[in-house]
């Protein structure tokens, strides 16, 4: 079986197994057994419904400190442009890019043209395209782990296409490298996330490949420290920033949803937000209902990536930030167009590895031991009451009667099979009601 790393951990002695989790997760990753939740790594897509919703605070997220950027030699900060949305309006660009200056980073990187040539890369491939649509974007981990979960049928649809974040780390390395004369693995490319898929994709990529960026630190670990230091700089002269980060429309667009519809003007394309409705639109594609799509647009949070768990801010305010903020700089760059079509020709956008369906749960050995497996499974169903209580620690009746298929659980989990587990249930019920 395949090595998992995920983005967050359960922390066995805080779980009180309230079962919340295992409702919430939308691929069936989570059992509580014995008053304990634990995972199925192989299911498991990062999404953070489970730590959005545990009512004990046993879910936590994992990211890196700051201490495991100082092993570099030179250290550059990649800010997803949500970043630059969840700090008062009094708060300015250039605050943020010193704050970040002042946690130890040496650099941060502008990463406008390397968005734009990602906008083109998509639009190229989905000229060139010859097979089933609609193509998916891969920008959000979440929906590239849904799709290798849950609709590896579709799994040749998710575009073939590096996201931003990691062309960007790709490049700064190349061009630092050149003009300070240092090996590119004495350069630490760290994305500034806001949310722990991200992070997670950047350690243990979807395709299997390596990323191109070396970790990553969530907005929220940032946000205090800039704070305090724009409150500290006060009194201070502003230092120069015109070699660091000064966005542009171009950044500040991709903080919003709909960001590829300015290149995909002319193509059928969709944009769609939550993972919930996500689902719905998959579903409809597997069933052949939404063939007139050319491309989907999918962020697994709510209105994208600022509604990430690593965030601050309200979306809605946030949201409101990006409008204002867009407001005050020009639509168009013509230096950023420029270098967009210098170096488009020339920049390689394709994955290292294509993404493929995951491996889940254990192998048969044998097609006569599977067959066998299936017709326990289906016996063990016909005798369940279907009413997906998840008292039995798995999520639905149907993903119990695999449990016990495959050795997992014992048939007396299930209350109903289970008299003094039943007279238990009747009993806590009468103490409710009274």
């Amino acid at each position: 079986m395949d090595d998992f790393t995920h983005g967050f951990e359960i922390v066995e002695d805080q779980c009180r197994g309230k079962l919340a989790c295992l409702r919430a997760c939308p691929t069936h990753a989570i059992r509580v057994r014995n008053g304990k939740a634990s995972l199925k790594p192989e299911f498991c897509i990062d999404c953070g419904v489970c730590f959005s919703v545990c009512p004990s605070g046993a879910i936590r997220p994992t990211t890196l400190t700051f201490a495991d950027i100082h092993k570099y030699k030179f250290k550059v900060a990649v800010p997803s442009p949500v970043l630059f949305a969840q700090f008062p309006m009094a708060v300015s660009i250039e605050d943020i890019v010193r704050g970040l200056l002042s946690l130890g980073f040496d650099s941060v990187w502008n990463y406008s043209t390397e968005l734009a040539l990602v906008d083109r890369g998509i639009k190229e491939y989905l000229e060139n395209w010859k097979g089933p649509y609609p193509l998916i974007s891969i920008t959000c981990p979440v929906v590239v782990r849904l799709v290798q979960v849950l609709y590896p049928g579709i799994v040749d649809q998710l575009i073939h296409v590096q996201p931003a974040r990691e062309l960007a780390g790709r490049v700064l390395k190349r061009k630092l490298s050149e003009e300070l004369g240092i090996d590119s693995g004495d350069i630490a490319a760290i994305y500034i996330s806001p949310c722990q898929a991200k992070t997670i994709s950047i350690l243990k990529p979807a395709e299997g490949s390596e990323s191109s960026l070396d970790g990553a630190i969530g907005i929220s670990d940032v946000y205090n420290h800039i704070l305090a230091d724009r409150l500290a700089r006060k009194k201070e002269k502003p230092k120069d920033l015109s070699d660091n980060l000064i966005p542009d429309a171009g950044i500040l667009n991709w903080a919003t949803t709909n960001r590829h519809g300015r290149y995909l003007s002319l193509h059928q394309y969709l944009s769609v937000t939550g993972l919930r409705y996500i689902i719905q639109v998959f579903d409809d594609i597997e069933k052949g209902r939404l063939r007139n799509i050319e491309y989907l647009e999918c962020y697994s949070c709510w209105d994208g990536c600022v509604g990430g768990n690593l965030t601050v801010d309200n979306i809605y305010t946030a949201r409101s930030k990006i409008r204002r903020l867009l407001e005050e700089l020009p639509d168009s760059d013509p230096e950023l167009e420029a270098a967009v079509k210098r170096r488009f020709p020339h920049e390689d956008f394709s994955l290292n590895r294509r993404i493929k369906p995951r491996t889940l749960g254990e192998k048969v050995s044998s097609l006569e031991a599977g067959v066998k497996r299936m017709g326990f499974e289906k016996a063990v169903k016909m005798n369940l009451p279907g009413i997906d209580c998840g008292l039995c620690g798995a999520p639905t009746c149907d993903e119990f009667a695999k449990d016990l298929s495959w050795g997992r659980a014992n048939q007396k989990d299930c209350i109903f099979f289970s008299d003094k587990s039943l007279r238990e249930l009747r009993k806590l019920y009468r103490a409710k009601s009274q």
